[in-house]
């Protein structure tokens, strides 16, 4: 793995030293002896000023709050939560950009002209949010969906999400993609739950999110950014699930789970400290050169608070 030269850490020798054997950036697991650390984090010198940034950018992200009546840890406790330790040793000592080399979206079902700039905007976004390259798909026709994957609640017909993951979307991924990644206007279920706001697999590296619940774009120019912010939160959470991340319960964070729509529009569009360098490591993703594309990415699109967030994380890094 390398790191970009364009990483500018303003960090001496001892304080890289100090962060290192403090290992303060570890979620869990932190009293481990140092032997135990990924191989990687013990004897390649190019993980120091990766580690570095970590702790730049950590006192710019809040920790978990308590969980809230309805919330989804309410409902649906996690421990132990992913540290980015354990997320390399998940990963069996070999970043994923190794063996894949871009993320695929491919549209399903019908999209207007308003919807297909949501399609275009979210894509762009997760270019630079995983420092990938992203290939946006032609278009494609629902396939027709077999009446088990079909059903009306509360007068609204639902598709079954695993259904498209496992049945349309599994069998067309390209050998090289990272993620392969539906998405929808039609609203979705998972078989286990009321609905979804997208659903994802990390063991066969496909996902579905859907538009349905997110606003209706073509009101004003505040819906639709309202819509399109959703869409970006929903875009980066299950493609991080499809890379191997679970849900974080260590920090305000994209990845932290949500059960409906007030806790998922409260939570941030990045991903915290534990969350971010998985992205770093797996992707090859410049940690500088990221933040300032998507600072101006948000500041272009009228996203401010988040726009504010991604340039606190470029300043730091860059040394400003």
């Amino acid at each position: 793995m390398r790191v970009k030269t364009t990483i500018r850490v303003l960090l001496s020798v001892a304080a890289v030293g100090a962060a290192l054997a403090g290992r303060s950036w570890l979620l869990s697991g932190g009293a481990d002896d140092a032997d135990d650390l990924p191989v990687q984090l013990r004897l390649s010198a190019e993980f120091d000023p990766l580690l570095a940034s970590v702790e730049l950018i950590r006192p710019l992200h809040e920790l978990k709050r308590p969980v809230q009546s309805g919330d989804w840890l309410e409902a649906f406790p996690e421990e132990g939560g992913q540290s980015f330790r354990h997320y390399v040793q998940s990963r069996s000592r070999k970043p994923l950009h190794v063996d894949f080399a871009a993320i695929d979206i491919q549209p399903l079902g019908e999209f207007d002209e308003t919807e297909r700039q949501i399609v275009e905007r979210t894509a762009e976004f997760m270019g630079h949010f995983f420092g990938m390259p992203v290939r946006q798909r032609e278009p494609e026709p629902m396939p027709e969906i077999p009446e088990t994957s079909l059903r009306i609640r509360n007068g609204t017909q639902q598709v079954l999400s695993t259904w498209i993951m496992n049945d349309v979307l599994k069998p067309q991924r390209r050998p090289d993609a990272i993620a392969t990644i539906g998405l929808v206007t039609c609203d979705l279920w998972p078989g286990d739950l009321n609905w979804v706001f997208g659903q994802a697999s990390m063991k066969d590296r496909v996902g579905v999110w859907s538009l349905h619940r997110n606003g209706d774009p073509r009101l004003d120019e505040a819906a639709f950014r309202l819509c399109l912010r959703r869409t970006l939160k929903t875009a980066v959470h299950e493609t991080g699930h499809m890379l191997g991340i679970p849900h974080c319960i260590a920090f305000e964070c994209c990845m932290n789970g949500s059960r409906n729509r007030a806790e998922s529009d409260r939570q941030p569009l990045e991903f915290c400290p534990e969350c971010q360098p998985k992205i770093w490591w797996s992707c090859d993703a410049d940690p500088v050169q990221r933040c300032q594309s998507l600072s101006e990415f948000c500041q272009r699109e009228g996203l401010e608070q988040d726009a504010q967030l991604f340039r606190r994380e470029w300043d730091v890094l860059a040394g400003r």
